[in-house]
C-alpha cells in the first residue's frame, strides 16, 4: 500500500513522533549540561528547543487532522490519542483493500466475454466466475485481505493482461500466489476477448 495507505501514515506518525523524542533527547542534554554548571552553547540549545518545538507542532498538527477536537494533558494521553488514530487508519487501509477487491469482482460481473466458440466462451465465463469469487472471498476474510497490484477496476484487466515475463515477473508471481484463480482467468484472456 503506497499513497495513502496506513502503512505510509504510520510510518509519517512513527517519524514525527521520533523526530520529536530525538529533538527532546538532544535539548535534555543540553539541560543537564547545565544542572551539571557546565558550560553550554546557547545558540545551540536554541536552536535544539526550536527543533522540539517544530516537531511538537507537526506531531499537533497530524493529530488535530485525523481527531480536530481531541485534547491531551501529557505524553500518555497522546500516546493513546496517537494508538487511536492508528488504529483507525489501519481498519480504513483494510477497507480500501476490501473495497478494491470488491470493485474488481464487479467489474468482472459486469464485462462479457466474446469468442467466435461457445466452448471458449463456457470455459472462461466459468474461470471468471471463480475469479469473481474468490476477489468476494479474500475481501471478507477476517483481518486484512491480499494486496492487489495495479490500478483500479476499470484498467485492471488490460494492465494484467499487458503483463509479460521478466519485465513483470514479481507482479505475476503476487497475482499468482495470492489469486490463483484471478491469475488463471487472466492468463487465459486474449485481447481481442
Amino acid at each position: 500500500m503506497k499513497g495513502e495507505s496506513g502503512l505510509d501514515m504510520s510510518s509519517l506518525w512513527h517519524t514525527t513522533r521520533a523526530s520529536l523524542d530525538d529533538s527532546l533527547a538532544l535539548f535534555y542534554e543540553s539541560l543537564g549540561k547545565l544542572k551539571a554548571a557546565r558550560s553550554v552553547d546557547i545558540a545551540e540549545v536554541i536552536a535544539q528547543l526550536t527543533m522540539a518545538a517544530e516537531s511538537a507542532r507537526n506531531l499537533s498538527a497530524l493529530v488535530s487532522s485525523e481527531l480536530p477536537e481531541a485534547s491531551w494533558r501529557n505524553r500518555e494521553g497522546l500516546d493513546a490519542l496517537i494508538g487511536k488514530i492508528q488504529k483507525s487508519l489501519e481498519a480504513k487501509a483494510v477497507e480500501r483493500l476490501r473495497s478494491r477487491l470488491l470493485a474488481l469482482a464487479t467489474e468482472l460481473e459486469r464485462g462479457s466475454i466474446v469468442h467466435r466458440r461457445a466452448l471458449r466462451v463456457n470455459q472462461l465465463n466459468h474461470l471468471r466466475d471463480q475469479a469473481i469469487s474468490e476477489l468476494r472471498s479474500q475481501a471478507g476474510v477476517e483481518g486484512a485481505p491480499q494486496t492487489l497490484a495495479g490500478p483500479e477496476a476499470d484498467q485492471w484487466v488490460e494492465w494484467a493482461c499487458g503483463l509479460q515475463e521478466p519485465e513483470d515477473a514479481e507482479s505475476l508471481q503476487t497475482l499468482g500466489n495470492g489469486f490463483v484463480h484471478l491469475d488463471d482467468f487472466v492468463a487465459n484472456l486474449e485481447p481481442d476477448m
